[in-house]
Protein backbone atom coordinates (compact mmCIF):
# COMPACT_ATOMS: atom_id res chain seq x y z
CA UNK A 1 0.00 0.00 0.00
CA UNK A 2 2.72 2.25 0.91
CA UNK A 3 4.46 2.00 -2.74
CA UNK A 4 0.91 2.99 -4.28
CA UNK A 5 0.29 5.90 -2.25
CA UNK A 6 4.52 6.88 -2.92
CA UNK A 7 3.11 6.15 -6.65
CA UNK A 8 0.29 8.48 -6.77
CA UNK A 9 2.53 11.06 -5.09
CA UNK A 10 5.12 10.82 -7.76
CA UNK A 11 2.35 11.08 -10.42
CA UNK A 12 1.08 14.58 -8.71
CA UNK A 13 4.60 15.72 -8.13
CA UNK A 14 5.26 15.46 -12.17
CA UNK A 15 1.89 16.49 -12.84
CA UNK A 16 2.18 19.70 -11.00
CA UNK A 17 5.76 20.42 -12.52
CA UNK A 18 4.51 20.46 -15.90
CA UNK A 19 1.45 21.81 -15.42
CA UNK A 20 2.27 24.85 -17.23
CA UNK A 21 3.56 22.91 -20.48
CA UNK A 22 0.60 20.76 -19.99
CA UNK A 23 -2.26 23.77 -20.18
CA UNK A 24 -0.46 25.40 -23.25
CA UNK A 25 0.72 22.42 -25.67
CA UNK A 26 -1.55 18.96 -24.79
CA UNK A 27 -4.32 20.92 -23.37
CA UNK A 28 -5.20 22.29 -26.79
CA UNK A 29 -4.83 18.51 -28.64
CA UNK A 30 -7.17 16.72 -26.48
CA UNK A 31 -9.54 19.01 -25.45
CA UNK A 32 -12.02 18.60 -28.86
CA UNK A 33 -11.14 14.91 -28.64
CA UNK A 34 -13.34 14.49 -25.12
CA UNK A 35 -16.15 17.09 -26.44
CA UNK A 36 -18.46 14.27 -27.39
CA UNK A 37 -18.94 13.04 -24.59
CA UNK A 38 -19.90 16.40 -22.72
CA UNK A 39 -22.94 16.07 -25.55
CA UNK A 40 -24.26 12.91 -24.47
CA UNK A 41 -24.44 13.78 -20.76
CA UNK A 42 -27.60 15.22 -18.68
CA UNK A 43 -25.82 18.47 -17.95
CA UNK A 44 -28.51 21.00 -18.80
CA UNK A 45 -30.15 20.49 -15.80
CA UNK A 46 -27.89 19.52 -13.60
CA UNK A 47 -27.65 20.81 -10.43
CA UNK A 48 -23.81 20.33 -9.33
CA UNK A 49 -20.97 18.80 -11.60
CA UNK A 50 -17.89 17.44 -10.46
CA UNK A 51 -15.17 17.14 -12.79
CA UNK A 52 -12.50 14.37 -11.42
CA UNK A 53 -8.80 14.80 -12.19
CA UNK A 54 -9.39 18.24 -13.86
CA UNK A 55 -5.99 18.22 -14.47
CA UNK A 56 -5.45 22.21 -15.57
CA UNK A 57 -9.01 22.50 -16.80
CA UNK A 58 -9.59 22.08 -19.98
CA UNK A 59 -13.21 21.39 -19.71
CA UNK A 60 -14.11 23.64 -17.32
CA UNK A 61 -15.59 26.31 -19.72
CA UNK A 62 -17.13 23.53 -21.51
CA UNK A 63 -18.75 22.28 -18.96
CA UNK A 64 -19.95 25.89 -17.21
CA UNK A 65 -21.30 26.30 -21.29
CA UNK A 66 -23.05 22.75 -21.19
CA UNK A 67 -24.64 23.23 -17.63
CA UNK A 68 -25.35 26.95 -17.11
CA UNK A 69 -27.66 26.43 -13.91
CA UNK A 70 -25.18 23.75 -12.08
CA UNK A 71 -22.08 24.16 -9.21
CA UNK A 72 -18.92 22.96 -10.44
CA UNK A 73 -16.05 21.69 -8.65
CA UNK A 74 -12.61 20.45 -10.05
CA UNK A 75 -11.07 17.97 -8.08
CA UNK A 76 -7.06 16.84 -8.90
CA UNK A 77 -4.13 15.28 -6.56
CA UNK A 78 -2.10 17.47 -8.51
CA UNK A 79 -1.81 20.94 -6.78
CA UNK A 80 -0.17 22.54 -9.92
CA UNK A 81 -2.55 21.38 -12.02
CA UNK A 82 -5.25 22.69 -10.26
CA UNK A 83 -3.68 26.51 -10.17
CA UNK A 84 -3.14 26.80 -13.81
CA UNK A 85 -6.93 26.03 -14.50
CA UNK A 86 -8.51 29.11 -16.33
CA UNK A 87 -11.39 29.54 -14.36
CA UNK A 88 -10.28 30.41 -10.96
CA UNK A 89 -13.69 30.65 -9.61
CA UNK A 90 -14.26 27.12 -10.24
CA UNK A 91 -13.58 26.01 -6.57
CA UNK A 92 -10.70 23.63 -6.79
CA UNK A 93 -9.87 20.81 -4.16
CA UNK A 94 -6.75 18.47 -4.17
CA UNK A 95 -8.52 14.86 -3.57
CA UNK A 96 -7.99 11.54 -4.70
CA UNK A 97 -10.30 10.31 -7.18
CA UNK A 98 -10.03 6.31 -4.76
CA UNK A 99 -11.19 8.03 -1.97
CA UNK A 100 -13.11 11.06 -2.09
CA UNK A 101 -13.53 13.35 0.69
CA UNK A 102 -17.47 14.05 -0.24
CA UNK A 103 -20.75 13.18 0.62
CA UNK A 104 -22.50 10.26 -0.86
CA UNK A 105 -25.34 11.14 -3.25
CA UNK A 106 -24.16 14.48 -3.80
CA UNK A 107 -23.47 15.45 -7.23
CA UNK A 108 -25.48 15.16 -10.00
CA UNK A 109 -23.15 14.44 -12.98
CA UNK A 110 -19.29 13.63 -12.51
CA UNK A 111 -16.60 13.41 -15.80
CA UNK A 112 -13.61 11.60 -15.56
CA UNK A 113 -11.97 12.88 -18.96
CA UNK A 114 -8.49 11.26 -19.93
CA UNK A 115 -7.82 9.98 -16.14
CA UNK A 116 -8.82 6.68 -15.42
CA UNK A 117 -5.98 5.17 -16.79
CA UNK A 118 -3.67 6.99 -13.55
CA UNK A 119 -5.81 5.34 -10.66
CA UNK A 120 -4.06 2.26 -9.82
CA UNK A 121 -7.54 0.50 -8.64
CA UNK A 122 -9.84 2.18 -11.67
CA UNK A 123 -12.56 0.05 -10.41
CA UNK A 124 -12.37 1.65 -6.67
CA UNK A 125 -12.44 4.96 -8.54
CA UNK A 126 -15.54 4.36 -10.59
CA UNK A 127 -17.00 2.93 -7.27
CA UNK A 128 -15.90 5.93 -5.01
CA UNK A 129 -17.55 8.08 -7.97
CA UNK A 130 -20.88 6.30 -8.47
CA UNK A 131 -21.03 6.61 -4.22
CA UNK A 132 -20.83 10.28 -4.46
CA UNK A 133 -23.59 10.85 -7.64
CA UNK A 134 -27.31 11.21 -6.49
CA UNK A 135 -29.82 8.20 -7.73
CA UNK A 136 -30.02 8.20 -11.29
CA UNK A 137 -27.02 10.43 -11.56
CA UNK A 138 -24.52 9.83 -14.42
CA UNK A 139 -20.73 9.42 -15.17
CA UNK A 140 -18.96 10.13 -18.14
CA UNK A 141 -16.03 8.81 -18.98
CA UNK A 142 -13.40 9.51 -21.91
CA UNK A 143 -10.18 7.33 -22.33
CA UNK A 144 -7.88 5.84 -24.96
CA UNK A 145 -8.40 3.22 -26.76
CA UNK A 146 -6.36 2.08 -29.63
CA UNK A 147 -3.71 4.63 -28.76
CA UNK A 148 -0.35 5.19 -31.55
CA UNK A 149 1.49 7.53 -29.48
CA UNK A 150 2.09 10.76 -30.98
CA UNK A 151 4.01 10.88 -33.82
CA UNK A 152 7.55 10.80 -34.07
CA UNK A 153 8.07 8.40 -31.31
CA UNK A 154 10.24 6.22 -33.48
CA UNK A 155 12.36 8.49 -33.61
CA UNK A 156 13.07 9.60 -30.48
CA UNK A 157 13.30 6.06 -29.23
CA UNK A 158 15.90 5.67 -31.74
CA UNK A 159 17.84 9.21 -30.05
CA UNK A 160 17.32 8.14 -26.50
CA UNK A 161 18.57 4.93 -26.62
CA UNK A 162 22.27 6.28 -28.19
CA UNK A 163 21.81 8.47 -25.71
CA UNK A 164 21.77 5.66 -23.59
CA UNK A 165 18.74 7.60 -21.68
CA UNK A 166 17.02 5.59 -18.73
CA UNK A 167 14.17 3.99 -18.98
CA UNK A 168 10.69 5.57 -18.34
CA UNK A 169 10.61 5.86 -14.45
CA UNK A 170 7.43 6.49 -14.11
CA UNK A 171 5.34 3.85 -11.82
CA UNK A 172 3.50 1.55 -14.04
CA UNK A 173 0.71 1.17 -11.52
CA UNK A 174 -0.83 4.42 -12.59
CA UNK A 175 -0.28 3.97 -16.29
CA UNK A 176 -3.43 1.10 -16.52
CA UNK A 177 -4.62 1.89 -19.86
CA UNK A 178 -4.35 -1.89 -21.11
CA UNK A 179 -7.23 -2.17 -18.54
CA UNK A 180 -9.10 -0.36 -20.20
CA UNK A 181 -8.67 0.17 -23.67
CA UNK A 182 -11.36 -1.85 -25.64
CA UNK A 183 -15.30 -1.19 -25.37
CA UNK A 184 -15.41 -4.65 -23.73
CA UNK A 185 -12.69 -3.82 -20.72
CA UNK A 186 -14.66 -0.80 -20.25
CA UNK A 187 -17.62 -2.09 -19.80
CA UNK A 188 -15.88 -4.92 -17.34
CA UNK A 189 -14.67 -2.15 -14.90
CA UNK A 190 -17.69 -0.06 -14.93
CA UNK A 191 -19.62 -3.39 -14.08
CA UNK A 192 -17.53 -4.21 -11.57
CA UNK A 193 -17.82 -0.75 -9.54
CA UNK A 194 -21.92 -1.34 -9.54
CA UNK A 195 -23.02 1.00 -12.05
CA UNK A 196 -26.93 0.01 -13.19
CA UNK A 197 -26.09 0.38 -16.84
CA UNK A 198 -23.66 2.12 -19.52
CA UNK A 199 -23.53 3.38 -22.85
CA UNK A 200 -20.12 2.82 -24.41
CA UNK A 201 -19.04 3.84 -27.86
CA UNK A 202 -15.65 4.94 -29.77
CA UNK A 203 -14.92 7.53 -32.06
CA UNK A 204 -11.56 7.71 -33.84
CA UNK A 205 -9.68 11.80 -33.73
CA UNK A 206 -7.14 14.06 -35.73
CA UNK A 207 -4.91 16.12 -34.82
CA UNK A 208 -2.15 17.61 -36.84
CA UNK A 209 1.37 18.78 -35.24
CA UNK A 210 3.51 21.23 -36.94
CA UNK A 211 7.35 19.78 -35.55
CA UNK A 212 7.76 22.60 -33.20
CA UNK A 213 4.07 21.89 -31.74
CA UNK A 214 5.37 17.95 -31.20
CA UNK A 215 8.71 18.45 -30.22
CA UNK A 216 7.29 21.31 -27.33
CA UNK A 217 4.57 18.49 -26.57
CA UNK A 218 7.16 15.99 -26.14
CA UNK A 219 9.56 17.89 -24.42
CA UNK A 220 7.51 20.00 -22.01
CA UNK A 221 5.20 16.85 -20.77
CA UNK A 222 5.40 13.66 -22.82
CA UNK A 223 7.70 10.32 -22.19
CA UNK A 224 10.47 12.31 -23.95
CA UNK A 225 10.31 14.80 -21.33
CA UNK A 226 10.67 11.67 -18.49
CA UNK A 227 13.63 10.34 -20.19
CA UNK A 228 15.23 12.89 -20.70
CA UNK A 229 15.58 14.28 -17.56
CA UNK A 230 17.91 11.68 -16.90
CA UNK A 231 20.75 12.82 -19.00
CA UNK A 232 23.63 15.62 -18.51
CA UNK A 233 21.55 19.19 -20.00
CA UNK A 234 24.57 18.99 -23.01
CA UNK A 235 23.27 15.45 -23.75
CA UNK A 236 19.89 16.40 -23.91
CA UNK A 237 20.21 19.34 -26.19
CA UNK A 238 22.57 17.33 -28.31
CA UNK A 239 19.46 14.33 -28.36
CA UNK A 240 17.14 17.12 -28.73
CA UNK A 241 18.81 18.44 -31.73
CA UNK A 242 18.89 15.06 -33.53
CA UNK A 243 15.45 14.63 -33.03
CA UNK A 244 14.40 17.63 -34.67
CA UNK A 245 15.92 17.10 -37.31
CA UNK A 246 14.31 13.85 -37.82
CA UNK A 247 10.94 15.49 -37.33
CA UNK A 248 11.66 17.52 -39.88
CA UNK A 249 11.44 15.21 -42.47
CA UNK A 250 7.92 14.21 -41.59
CA UNK A 251 4.93 14.75 -43.92
CA UNK A 252 2.34 16.39 -43.12
CA UNK A 253 0.68 12.72 -43.16
CA UNK A 254 3.06 11.49 -40.49
CA UNK A 255 2.74 14.53 -38.33
CA UNK A 256 -0.92 13.42 -37.80
CA UNK A 257 -1.63 11.76 -34.57
CA UNK A 258 -5.04 9.40 -34.69
CA UNK A 259 -6.24 7.66 -31.79
CA UNK A 260 -9.01 6.22 -30.82
CA UNK A 261 -11.07 7.49 -27.83
CA UNK A 262 -13.54 5.40 -25.89
CA UNK A 263 -16.16 6.99 -24.35
CA UNK A 264 -18.63 5.67 -21.51
CA UNK A 265 -22.38 7.15 -20.08
CA UNK A 266 -22.57 5.46 -17.01
CA UNK A 267 -25.91 5.46 -14.66
CA UNK A 268 -25.77 4.78 -10.96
Amino acid sequence: MTRTIDARAALAAEYSAKAGAYASHWSPVIRPMALPLLGALPLRAAGRVLDAGSGSGAHLQDLRDAAPQATLLAIDRADGMLRARPLPDVPAAVMDIEALALRPQSIDVAVLIFVLFHLPEPAQGLAEIRRVLRPGGVAGIATWGRDPGTPGMSIWTAELERARAPADPRDPRVMQQARMDTPDKLRELISAAGYASARIWSVTCEYTFTPNALIAVQTGCGLPMRRLAGLSSEVQSACELRVRRGMETLTVEELTYRPEVLFAVARR
